[in-house]
């Protein structure tokens, strides 16, 4: 058995060039072929086949530990509208794990309204961040009003609670990972003016209307009939006598009743008296953009 042992710890150095073994000292003899049979099966016990299937088996169990689902979640970037009335359903954002959602938070004029803390129901199952240090400072950096979720399961739900800088009452969300559908982006409206707000003069509605943030999502307002326009950044749809327009440019023409912009600017949601026509400024001109059939 000692015999065996000075053979293996022989033949590694041997092996790795640790050591130059004289042909004049290299054991011979049946015994010594027996020793060699033995070393090579403590080496190496198993086959090469054996060891292929191994790596098999563990490639397949990596495989199935990373699975999440047969289709990949589709991301979306959206907008809404917090109710802060009592008794409101809280707003739900869709997480999933391995992906990160930025939360924006916007007055009702557009502008960011910075965070003053947050709360998470169980840290240990979201890794959230935002810029705290700057929590308390006085600034228009937009990154005050972000907040980045990541969920750290596929399944375990929580919530948090996002206070923000003079508003009395906290925003309670709902976070809900393992869905078909995640959100990337959303933009969260709070219906009041923040620190930051922007009045516009020529805006005659107040508050925000959740019908331009139909629009401003592209999605079709209730009871819309759509409005076809010839220009590719333009979509509309018809309510009655008003006229919903979703643009990436601004309109000059005719003058609008209310409007909305996402908040990186550029998208824009108008209301507006029904029209065949309107003027907006793109790219630098005047233009004139028609209905289909006009």
């Amino acid at each position: 058995m000692k015999r065996m042992f000075y053979l293996i710890g022989l033949s590694m150095s041997i092996v790795f060039g640790q050591y130059q073994l004289p042909m004049s000292q290299v054991p011979t003899g049946d015994m010594d072929a027996s020793a060699f049979q033995d070393m090579k099966q403590a080496i190496s016990p198993l086959t090469g086949k054996q060891v292929r299937e191994l790596r098999d088996m563990y490639n397949e169990m990596s495989r199935n530990e990373a699975y999440t689902g047969s289709t990949p979640p589709k991301p979306v970037s959206s907008s809404m509208i917090v109710d802060l009335a009592p008794g409101a359903s809280p707003p739900v954002i869709r997480l999933g794990a391995g992906y990160i959602s930025s939360i924006l938070f916007l007055d009702s004029t557009g502008q960011p309204w910075p965070i003053k803390a947050i709360d998470v129901g169980n840290p240990n199952l979201f890794n959230v961040q935002w810029n705290k240090s700057a929590a308390g400072e006085k600034s228009g950096d937009s990154m005050l009003n972000t907040l980045l979720i990541q969920s750290k399961t596929m399944f375990k739900e929580g919530n948090i609670a996002v206070v923000l800088r003079g508003l009395n009452t906290p925003i309670m969300m709902t976070m809900i990972p393992g869905q078909k559908v995640i959100d990337y982006r959303v933009d969260v409206q709070v219906p009041k003016k923040g620190p930051n707000a922007k009045v516009e003069t020529t805006e005659i509605s107040s508050g925000t209307n959740p019908v331009l943030l139909d629009v401003l999502n592209g999605t079709a307002p209730r009871n819309a009939k759509p409005v076809k326009f010839k220009h590719p950044n333009v979509q509309g749809w018809k309510i009655g006598k008003m006229l919903y327009v979703r643009s990436k440019d601004t309109i000059l023409s005719p003058g609008w009743f209310a409007t909305m912009s996402a908040a990186d600017g550029t998208m824009h949601a108008y209301e507006m008296p029904m029209t065949t026509s309107i003027l907006l400024f793109d790219d630098g001109q005047v233009k004139k953009i028609v209905t289909e059939g006009t």
